[in-house]
């Protein structure tokens, strides 16, 4: 049945560029920026609904682009509640472009905006809208564990964060060029955090399979949870030969881009908790897919970064097992996640609650990308 008012009528997008600093480094990058393409639906009731990619560094403009020039136009008049078929619709459109992080990146804004617009047309939160499994999810915090953080620095805020902030769970930075100094950073940290602190640790790709495997046996001493993407992420045959090597949960998925790649991965049984990335897989459309596959298979989720948008998903769906928490956004919202201890909670209001700060969005757009688009009848 038709129903006018959920017409798309306009459609705004804007890249904001927020500094990281002092800036933040793993085994095979440093940033200092977190790049934030937003999109934001309005239909012809007055209902907004907004969405948001990222980008650590750099290339939002190139997403921003494709938003402005291909996708946006696109979606107007188009039926907001068909969220699933619009997507498509949308996915198609740029089907040479697929898949790509840009591309994914893109359609995540626009995917996130939709499903928020959803939430607010039934007045109801987003993560019951999308299966209401819990009302928390446990986090873990990387923000202290990046790899270019001095040791004492390092030690000092993993004590902090469970002593102070309450968190029972930590995500360490390895890679570094000695696995004895990867080996001595771990150790003080569990020595400092005690043995009921969960620990985890993450080799952003850094790794080839043997290196991988000598050094997860050196690392297996600390009584870690998981490693994550010890090698690349495309190397299914290397995280299936890790398997044989190691007792240690093998974690990863931020970098796959498509449902079709997480299906893969649990065929051939190369990963132990898989970790979709909300903005990476193309929105909370793909996320939930790929949380339901990895439930039919009998594995964990734990969806990657975007705390404030990733809890709304980990709580839809029964398997996911934490959330991380980096609270990279946190400048540019009028207020932080949900948290009690070492929970994260989802917002209760209609969509997934997220509130930007207005003024914090405009001191740090970037200069010119802000572009709209309205039905003819509405300009």
């Amino acid at each position: 049945m038709a129903d006018h008012g959920a017409l798309i009528v306009g459609a705004e997008a804007r890249l904001i560029r927020i500094p990281v600093d002092p800036p933040r480094g793993d085994a095979i990058q440093q940033f200092a920026a977190l790049e934030l393409p937003i999109v934001e639906l309005t239909d012809a009731a007055g209902r907004r609904g907004i969405g948001f990619g990222y980008t650590i560094g750099n290339g939002g403009t190139a997403i921003h682009s494709l938003l402005r020039d291909e996708l946006l136009p696109a979606v107007l008049e188009q039926d907001a509640r068909r969220t699933v078929g619009l997507m498509r619709q949308l996915t198609k459109r740029i089907h040479a472009l697929t898949p790509g992080c840009i591309s994914s990146t893109a359609l995540a804004a626009i995917d996130v905006a939709l499903w928020d617009l959803a939430g607010v047309r039934a007045g109801t939160p987003l993560y019951l809208l999308l299966g209401g499994a819990t009302d928390r999810v446990r986090l873990y915090n990387t923000h202290v564990g990046w790899l270019n953080r001095p040791l004492e620095e390092l030690v000092a805020l993993s004590d902090e964060a469970v002593r102070r902030d309450g968190f029972q769970a930590l995500k360490l930075k390895v890679g570094k060029p000695d696995i004895d100094e990867d080996c001595e950073r771990v150790a003080k940290v569990r020595e400092a955090v005690g043995p009921h602190t969960t620990l985890m640790v993450d080799a952003n790709q850094s790794w080839s399979i043997d290196t991988a495997i000598t050094r997860i046996r050196r690392l297996e001493a600390y009584d870690l949870y998981w490693i994550e993407e010890p090698l690349e992420a495309t190397d299914l045959d290397g995280f299936a030969r890790l398997g044989q090597h190691t007792a240690l949960a093998r974690a990863g998925g931020e970098s796959l881009y498509s449902v079709a790649a997480f299906h893969e991965c649990i065929r051939r049984g190369a990963l132990d908790v898989l970790q979709p990335d909300v903005a990476r897989i193309g929105g909370i459309t793909n996320a939930i897919a790929a949380c339901h596959l990895a439930a039919a298979a009998n594995l964990p989720v734990a969806p990657h970064v975007s705390p404030e948008l990733s809890v709304t998903v980990a709580c839809a769906v029964a398997n996911s097992v934490f959330v991380e928490y980096i609270p990279q956004m946190e400048i540019v919202l009028r207020r932080p996640i949900r948290r009690q201890g070492e929970f994260a909670l989802p917002f209760e209001e209609p969509g997934h609650g997220i509130q930007f700060d207005d003024a914090a969005l405009d001191r740090f757009a970037v200069h010119g990308s802000a572009s709209r688009t309205f039905q003819q009848s509405h300009r």
